[in-house]
C-alpha cells in the first residue's frame, strides 16, 4: 500500500470521526434541548395546576362565603317579617319585604340545587307575596303598646332602610321608588315615636305622675303636628286632646284643693295663754258691769 493510500485513509477516518463527533454533538444538544424544554413544559403544567388548583378552592371559598351571608340574610328577613304585628306595615313595603325574601332563596337555590328545602322556601314566599300583592291596601293602624316592641320595631325598620339603598344602588329599585319607600318608613318611625310618647304618658298616669303624663301627651301631639300627620293621626289627635283636658281639670282641681289645705294651714290657733288672757279680759268686763 503506497502512502497516498494510507493519507487517504487517514483522511477518511477524520472526516468520518469528525462528522460522528459532530452528529454526537448535535444529539446532545438535542438531548439538551428536550430536556429543557420538557422541564419547561412541567414546570408551566405545575404552575397551572397549582393556579387552577387554588383558583377551584377560592371559587369554592367565594362560593361558601356567599351562600353563608345570603343565610344569614334570610334568618334575619324571616325574623323581620316575623316581628313585624299583622297589618303594621303599608301593603308597598310588606310587598317589598317578601321581594327581598325571595331574591334570598332564589340565590340559595341556585348555590345549592342539591338542597330542595331552599327551592321550597323560594316557592312558598313567591306564592306569599302574590297573595300580598292581590291583597287590597291596609288602611288599618296599629298602636304598639309595649317599649320593648318599639325598639325592635324600630331597629328593624333601620335595617329595612339600608336594604332599600342596597336595592336601589344595585338598580333593583328606581330612585323614584326608593324616594317614595323612604317617606313611608318615615312616617313609621314617627308613628313609633308617638306610641312610645303616649306608653310613657300612661306609665305616668299609673303612678301619679299627671304633669309628667301632660308632658308626654303634649310631645305626642307637637310630633304630629310637626310631622304633618294630623290627617293620617285623626283618632290619635283626638284622643290626645281628650286625655289633655280631663288631665288638666285634674291639675286645676287638685291645686285648688291643694291651695285650700295651704290655706287652713295658715289659719292662726290660739294657744292656751292667749286663750286665757281673753278669758280673764272678759271676766273684768262682766265685774265692771255688776258694779256699775
Amino acid at each position: 500500500m503506497s502512502i497516498i493510500d494510507v493519507a487517504g485513509q487517514h483522511i477518511c477516518t477524520a472526516i468520518v470521526d469528525k462528522a460522528s463527533l459532530t452528529r454526537w454533538y448535535k444529539e446532545q444538544i438535542m438531548t439538551s434541548l428536550n430536556i429543557i424544554i420538557g422541564s419547561i413544559l412541567l414546570t408551566c403544567a405545575v404552575i397551572g395546576f397549582i393556579f387552577i388548583t387554588q383558583s377551584i378552592a377560592k371559587r369554592k371559598r367565594e362560593r361558601a362565603r356567599l351562600f353563608d351571608a345570603l343565610k344569614k340574610r334570610s334568618k334575619e328577613l324571616l325574623q323581620m317579617l316575623n316581628a313585624f304585628p299583622p297589618h303594621f306595615l303599608p301593603k308597598e313595603i310588606s310587598v317589598f319585604l317578601y321581594r327581598c325574601i325571595v331574591d334570598v332563596f332564589e340565590q340559595l337555590s341556585k348555590l345549592e340545587p342539591g338542597r330542595p328545602e331552599l327551592l321550597e322556601q323560594f316557592m312558598l314566599h313567591t306564592t306569599a307575596m302574590e297573595m300580598m300583592i292581590r291583597q287590597p291596601a291596609n288602611t288599618k293602624q296599629v298602636n304598639l303598646k309595649n317599649t320593648t316592641q318599639i325598639n325592635e320595631i324600630r331597629q328593624y325598620l333601620n335595617y329595612l332602610g339600608r336594604f332599600m339603598q342596597k336595592w336601589q344602588q344595585r338598580g333593583n329599585i328606581s330612585s323614584t321608588q326608593y324616594a317614595a319607600y323612604r317617606l313611608v318608613l318615615k312616617n313609621l318611625v314617627t308613628r313609633l315615636m308617638i306610641d312610645n310618647y303616649m306608653l310613657a304618658a300612661t306609665k305616668s298616669l299609673d303612678i301619679g305622675k299627671i304633669k309628667l303624663a301632660v308632658h308626654y301627651l303634649t310631645l305626642a301631639k307637637n310630633v304630629i303636628v310637626k310631622e304633618g300627620q294630623t290627617n293620617t293621626q285623626s283618632d290619635n289627635i283626638t284622643h290626645i286632646n281628650k286625655e289633655l283636658i280631663q288631665l288638666k281639670e285634674s291639675l286645676k282641681l287638685k291645686a285648688a284643693a291643694e291651695d285650700e289645705i295651704q290655706a287652713d294651714i295658715t289659719v292662726p290657733i290660739e294657744t292656751d295663754g292667749e286663750r286665757k288672757n281673753a278669758l280673764g279680759a272678759n271676766d273684768d268686763w262682766k265685774k265692771k258691769n255688776v258694779y256699775d
